[in-house]
């Protein structure tokens, strides 16, 4: 298979993809919680910042894209929040499931959120806001990682740790069909 060429900063296009499918699922669990008791979406935000700015301060500002356009948009944003950390602490660091779980919380709070709007009456919006996130997370990472982001990204070949987690991953399903 022939390698993708690296992007030095990534095409507007792709920024903007990945954003929206992340932003729809945000805004899913948003409204979601919203129709439960509107006081929660509060909380809720203000997580789902806590989130996003350990992703810039734990992992942008040691990134290759700190400063450029990454597949996120976050490189440039990092800079003007973060000073630039340690290129070596990125590459040197490893994660597991449990570093997952913190960005998964909102899906989870979605789910439970349409689960109990399910439970006051069945609605195909609600079923349908509530499955978006996991839809995102089994179909649409996969592409948006697989396809958009990870294949171009010049951290990568460097040296990412969620991408060698997954690929660890991908290689350990493949050897146990065998």
């Amino acid at each position: 298979m022939k390698e993708k060429k690296c992007f030095e900063n990534y095409p507007a296009w792709i920024v903007f993809i990945t954003n929206l499918v992340y932003i729809s699922v945000h805004l899913a669990g948003l409204y979601l919680v919203y129709l439960v008791w509107p006081v929660l979406v509060i909380p809720f935000l203000i997580y789902l910042a806590y989130i996003e700015l350990s992703i810039y301060k734990h992992g942008c500002v040691n990134c290759y894209y700190y400063g450029k356009i990454c597949a996120f948009g976050r490189g440039k944003i990092a800079k003007i929040l973060l000073k630039k950390g340690d290129s070596k602490k990125f590459t040197e660091k490893t994660v597991s499931f449990k570093d997952f779980l913190p960005s998964s919380m909102p899906i989870v709070i979605t789910l439970i959120a349409g689960i109990y709007l399910l439970l006051q009456g069945f609605s195909w919006i609600i079923l349908i806001l509530m499955l978006w996130p996991v839809i995102v997370m089994f179909a649409g990472n996969p592409v948006i990682y697989g396809e958009l982001a990870c294949q171009h990204c010049k951290q990568c070949k460097i040296g990412c740790p969620v991408s060698e987690f997954f690929m660890k991953r991908a290689k350990n399903k493949g050897k146990r069909k065998k």
